[in-house]
């Protein structure tokens, strides 16, 4: 989450369409965990920096959402959740991964209900999930969508 002055905003990425695997796809920065990384916040880090060049000192990890699976390629999502206090004012794009840098304002998607909820059958199981339209156009399904909703209820839930 990035606290911007006119509120905070979630950092999402499209990702390259030259990919093998979710080329187009609106998701979160991150990749997989490599030898190096200690831990998932530091894989979550490190591929951010390497992705859109947010320094992962900026960043203090506050929490961490349901883990999610992509349906047909079978990643493993962990969400790391981080609060940027101060974002940087540009981003450093890695275009060998990435097309672009996408925000949305975080009362945009606490506001926002999922604008369809798509059925498909797949491995002989029937599945539903969230497709997001945002307000400007931008379109998020999969399991990105599954993990803004994730945020989206615990959001909304009293304090």
């Amino acid at each position: 989450m990035l606290l911007r002055s006119a509120g905070p905003t979630l950092l999402l990425v499209r990702k390259s369409e030259q990919l093998r695997r979710h080329a187009g796809q609106v998701g979160f920065p991150g990749g997989r965990i490599e030898t190096g990384d200690a831990s998932s916040d530091a894989a979550a880090l490190r591929e951010t920096y390497e992705e859109v060049g947010l320094l992962p000192a900026l960043v203090q990890v506050i929490g961490y959402l349901d883990d999610e699976r992509t349906y047909v390629t079978d990643f493993h999502i962990r969400p790391v959740v981080g609060l940027v206090a101060t974002p940087p004012p540009s981003w450093t794009i890695d275009h060998g991964e990435l097309d672009g840098v996408l925000e949305i304002g975080l009362q945009e998607l606490i506001d926002e209900r999922p604008a369809s909820w798509v059925e498909f059958a797949l491995f002989g199981q029937v599945w539903r999930a969230p497709r997001y339209e945002f307000s400007d156009g931008r379109v998020v399904w999969g399991a990105t969508a599954r993990i803004l909703r994730n945020l989206q209820l615990r959001l909304r839930e009293p304090a």
